[in-house]
């Protein structure tokens, strides 16, 4: 509801005004009224004001006066003019004053309703724009951060933007780099510790260890840093007074002893291990891709440990004339064989032999890890569609879609744990077929009880007599002979209590050529011929 300020030096008309004009109609609340300029502010500093009606001509402080203070104080304030004057001058002066309206005594009450529902139109069309534009703004605010890490990894990947372009953009995200800067780069590498606990864990410590640099640094270097197309944390340093500092060297100095710092404090207090690269100075933003491209090299050159390490580039690594392959990833019995034909433990002995490998090389890099982790994928890939399986539905997402080792140690932890996944998986499997195939043969035996044999069940089920009747005995616990035995005799005692046929007739039933082969059969298992097995029941 609006808040309303009638103002006039003839008090009848304020408070006629007051009383007589349907102000709830139109939706102000409350009317306030004032008889003089200096009134009027004093109850303008006291209440929140919408719309004032203000008379041009009283003595001391004219209206045009009073609109011209009140804007000064609140220029949301929506100001109409009312007066018994009708010179256009005094209308000119009104709207350079920014008044809405101008009304002429004596006061049209319609006239008057018109110009409050223009008023308020006007007053709403504001507040809309305003909330638009304060939603665009936080808006902007929220994706403030997205949209800063977007742009810097855009320059770190070479993307050329005109010069007046990348001055408007960094304009607009408050960012104080200008062409040809000195600038560094930091590269800090997430180590192993980090990267179990999941992608959701995985970006809190990274947040974390981004607040803990910036803290360290942002007292004398201007930060921005962005997650790179490798997942490293990358800051883009610049000295915020070059006057403390004498040379790019001494820069580089106090960056160094900084980032040590950085590499101890996450230690301690997060309670695992970064790598950092520090690379030399450059130019903004020209040097940027060079300078990212180098300290990327370097920093893949070397498998972090459990602490990870520093390497600041101007104290260049130490070359090697080559790359040694691990040849044992591709030396026979490979481990699609392996998994393939089921030699669970062949499979984590080569791991093994992996890691012995991967220890004795001279220089262990992570697209050493890299190639480990493809071969090894690859190969549960092919054993899970092999049998039908997709091995996303084996491995679940936790195993799947994990982050980049950062350790050998992390990519054999993985693989073994995916290979008993695997394992539990294929074996419960195998299990559910072979218990399907003894039901199957089950079926049979019972339909064809005069005809059955061991060949024409292993016909039936399509596989070998010899391993239909190791399968049989394995996951049932009797021979085959002995399961179709029992069933004969189930079928022989069942016809005997509920048949007439003759003892030889049910011979014949269950497949037995010569009836007294059948008695002496059911005598050993009943104690007891069939014709005395039938008196008796």
């Amino acid at each position: 509801m609006l808040q309303l300020l009638l103002v006039d030096d003839e008090s009848y008309v304020v408070d006629d005004l007051e009383i007589a004009f349907p102000w709830t109609k139109y939706g102000v609340e409350k009317v306030y009224t004032a008889y003089s300029g200096m009134e009027a502010l004093q109850v303008i500093e006291r209440n929140s004001i919408d719309i004032l009606i203000t008379d041009i001509a009283m003595p001391g402080m004219t209206g045009l006066e009073l609109i011209t203070r009140v804007k000064e104080f609140n220029k949301a304030i929506k100001c109409i003019l009312l007066t018994g004057y009708a010179e256009f001058e005094y209308a000119q002066e009104a709207i350079k004053q920014g008044v809405v309206d101008y009304l002429i005594k004596p006061l049209d009450h319609n006239k008057l309703g018109l110009c409050l529902e223009e008023t308020i139109n006007i007053m709403k069309k504001e507040m809309e724009q305003t909330a638009s534009y304060e939603q665009a703004l936080f808006t902007f605010r929220e994706h403030l951060p997205v949209m800063k890490d977007k742009l810097l990894n855009e320059l770190l990947q070479g993307k050329n933007y005109s010069e007046d372009a990348l001055v408007d953009k960094l304009s607009s995200f408050s960012l104080t780099y200008g062409k040809d800067d000195d600038v560094f780069l930091l590269v800090i590498r997430l180590e192993e510790h980090f990267n179990r606990y999941g992608q959701n864990s995985l970006l809190l410590f990274e947040y974390a260890v981004t607040n803990i640099a910036c803290e360290l640094l942002e007292d004398s270097f201007e930060t921005w840093h962005c997650r790179d197309a490798y997942d490293y944390l990358i800051f883009t340093l610049k000295a915020k007074q070059t006057d403390g500092f004498q040379n790019s060297e001494s820069l580089l100095k106090e960056l160094t002893s900084r980032s040590l710092q950085l590499h101890r404090n996450v230690n301690e207090y997060l309670g695992g291990g970064i790598s950092v690269i520090l690379t030399y100075p450059g130019k903004f933003s020209s040097d940027l891709r060079h300078m990212h491209e180098n300290a990327v090299t370097a920093i893949r050159k070397q498998v972090g440990n459990g602490t990870g390490y520093f390497l600041a580039l101007t104290e260049q690594p130490p070359q090697v004339s080559y790359i040694r392959s691990m040849n044992v990833l591709y030396d026979p019995p490979t481990f699609i064989h392996l998994l393939e034909t089921s030699q669970w433990d062949g499979f984590e002995d080569r791991l093994n032999q992996v890691e012995e490998a991967f220890s004795a090389l001279s220089e262990q890099t992570e697209e050493h890890l890299d190639a480990i982790s493809t071969v090894l994928m690859s190969s549960f890939h092919y054993i899970a569609h092999r049998n039908n399986v997709l091995l996303s539905d084996v491995a679940g997402n936790a195993l799947m879609y994990r982050q980049t080792f950062r350790s050998l140690c992390q990519l054999i932890e993985w693989a073994k744990q995916l290979a008993l996944t695997l394992k539990e998986k294929l074996e419960k499997d195998v299990s559910s077929q072979q218990q399907a195939i003894i039901r199957e043969i089950q079926v049979f035996i019972s339909s064809h009880l005069s005809t059955v044999s061991l060949q024409s069940i292993a016909d039936y089920v399509a596989l070998h007599p010899v391993y239909v009747s190791k399968l049989f005995k394995q996951l049932s616990g009797s021979s085959l002979s002995e399961y179709i035995l029992s069933v004969k005799m189930e079928h022989a005692v069942a016809l005997l209590r509920n048949s007439t046929d003759k003892v030889y007739e049910i011979s014949d039933k269950l497949g037995y050529s010569n009836s007294q082969y059948f008695i002496k059969v059911f005598k050993e298992q009943h104690g007891m011929t069939p014709q005395d097995f039938r008196d008796k029941t």
